[in-house]
């Protein structure tokens, strides 16, 4: 029996990894989701449990390929992926590109040309290439860039539209031949090397032991839950904490923010080792207010976060985009306004993302869970120890009018001035201002500079580039057909008024992309 790892560097490949390998019998499967550095984390740890392949895709089975020594099964993009992707975004309205390793490029070149598309093809021969082409093409006025997961990563940070070019059955099947292939030829080279390190798992702290290459070489169950190491340590506060640490060999605790949490850290230098004891320092969570009532209270994201484009072709949306630009430059208060779910979250990450410095987080408070003892914690462990950082006061009209004085304290002591803050709440936060019912002065401490998102109903034709947005974020986070919608089925959604703006437009979408039976959605569907 064939023992393989598949390691996927996206969702919708999971899923179908999956639903292609269950019917095989002859080989014995696990899939991990895992991209580049963390699939090759993986990959060292399948090897060493005595796996005997690995399948994997692009730039992570290259990866993947130099640090093991079994073999490496990648799954091609095939012609059929290549052609599936550019028929799902011959809908789009804005300039597109095509971002990737010649592997990809050549034969989406090729189809291009042969079917008359105008979409300009780009071949990387390095990963480091990727952010600077995206930045020229981005200044070209390109919106749209096609390619494998670490160009559309690339393409999200920077604001544009990432379209990941995803494998089908076709190169899942032909993969799994050549492991097998594979598998004949290997299999009297391959060695046990399972070599079980020391696991300090009595404690409920997280605890790690690293290396003098920062390489963690113990850990604990608790450690291996909560942090995966290979993207923590890559934060400026861990590297500056071990770098203070080699210097001064002195035992330093501090409270930090690293996924998306606080916690408190006691760093021990042990001769050529450092020893991390890490425990959580802030609940993440209030108390639960009611059923439906789940989400975090405070959430951190660091600068390597993606978020989805505020996107738009209306004269109302531009003037957005032209002030969230225009604001992005300045250190005032932004305050955004608009009924539920225009995409205000969106247009406060749009303004973070313009002008977030390299180590800046963005730490959005969700205000109708925030309590005064977060509020609290929050200031004394963050606000006052942070140079620089975005906050993103979510929903502020549902904030406790108690919370509200204390927040109003907080900012006009000046904790926390030297940071960025941006706002957002409902159309009638100047009624509650009058009525009393929300602290004058904090309004006036914080409505500096102002945006208002239009309802959907006021802006219909920004609907057909949201829709074909959509779809291309939903392939490959489920990996089903569906590659686009018929006109008239659209025309169908564009006559809906969407009072629930576009968060029930993106639901509606997601429940017609798990429904449809084809590849694209069609009138009886949406009807």
């Amino acid at each position: 029996m064939i023992k393989a790892l598949a390691i996927v560097p996206y969702e919708g490949l999971y899923e179908i990894m999956k639903e292609v390998t269950q019917d095989v019998n002859d080989i014995e499967f696990q899939i991990e989701l895992g991209n580049l550095h963390e699939g090759v984390a993986i990959a060292k740890e399948a090897e060493k449990d005595g796996y005997h392949v690995i399948i994997s895709r692009g730039g992570t089975a290259s990866l993947i390929q130099e640090s093991v020594s079994i073999p490496v099964i990648d799954i091609q993009v095939s012609g059929y992926d290549v052609l599936r992707i550019l028929t799902m975004v011959k809908g789009f309205s804005r300039k597109a590109a095509i971002v990737g390793f010649s592997n990809i490029t050549q034969g989406a070149g090729t189809i291009c040309k042969l079917l008359d598309f105008d979409i300009k093809t780009l071949t990387i021969t390095k990963e480091i290439e990727v952010k600077e082409m995206l930045t020229n093409l981005k200044k070209q006025g390109y919106e749209v860039v096609i390619g494998d997961v670490v160009t559309v990563q690339v393409a999200k940070e920077l604001g544009l539209t990432g379209v990941l070019i995803t494998s089908g059955k076709e190169a899942i099947i032909d993969a799994l031949e050549e492991t097998r292939r594979a598998y004949r030829v290997f299999s009297q080279l391959q060695q046990d090397v399972s070599f079980y390190k020391t696991i300090l798992s009595c404690s409920e702290q997280a605890i790690g032991v690293l290396n003098e290459d920062e390489e963690v070489i113990y850990s604990n169950e608790r450690f291996n839950q909560d942090f995966n190491w290979v993207k923590v340590k890559n934060s400026d506060t861990i590297r500056n904490l071990i770098q203070e640490i080699v210097i001064t060999g002195q035992k330093i605790s501090k409270t930090i923010h690293i996924n998306d949490s606080f916690w408190k850290l006691t760093a021990c230098p042990n001769e050529n080792h450092i020893v991390l004891f890490i425990e959580n320092n802030l609940p993440n969570e209030s108390a639960n207010q009611g059923e439906g009532m789940n989400v975090n209270a405070i959430e951190i994201h660091t600068p390597d976060s993606t978020f989805s484009p505020f996107s738009g072709k209306s004269e109302q949306i531009k003037n957005v985009l032209k002030k969230i630009e225009q604001y992005s430059k300045k250190d005032d208060t932004v305050w955004i306004l608009g009924e539920e779910g225009t995409g205000k979250s969106v247009a406060a990450q749009s303004i973070y993302q313009n002008r977030r410095s390299q180590s800046e987080p963005f730490i959005l408070l969700n205000c109708e869970k925030l309590t005064s003892e977060q509020l609290k914690e929050i200031n004394e462990g963050f606000f006052l120890t942070l140079s620089d950082g975005v906050v993103f006061l979510r929903n502020i009209h549902k904030l406790n009018p108690y919370v509200q004085k204390e927040l109003y304290q907080v900012y006009i002591n000046g904790n926390g001035k030297k940071l960025k803050w941006i706002v957002s709440s409902d159309e009638n936060i100047g009624d509650k201002v009058k009525s009393g019912s929300f602290h004058q002065e904090l309004y006036n401490a914080l409505a500096q500079l102002t945006i208002h998102i239009p309802p959907i109903r006021e802006r219909m034709e920004d609907i057909e580039d949201l829709v074909h947005l959509f779809i291309t974020e939903l392939h490959p986070k489920y990996g089903n057909g569906v590659i686009g919608i018929r006109q008239e089925a659209m025309d169908e959604i564009i006559k809906y008024d969407w009072p629930g703006n576009i968060e029930q437009l993106k639901q509606v979408i997601e429940q017609l992309f798990l429904q449809s039976h084809s590849y694209y959605i069609e009138k009886e569907e949406v009807e």
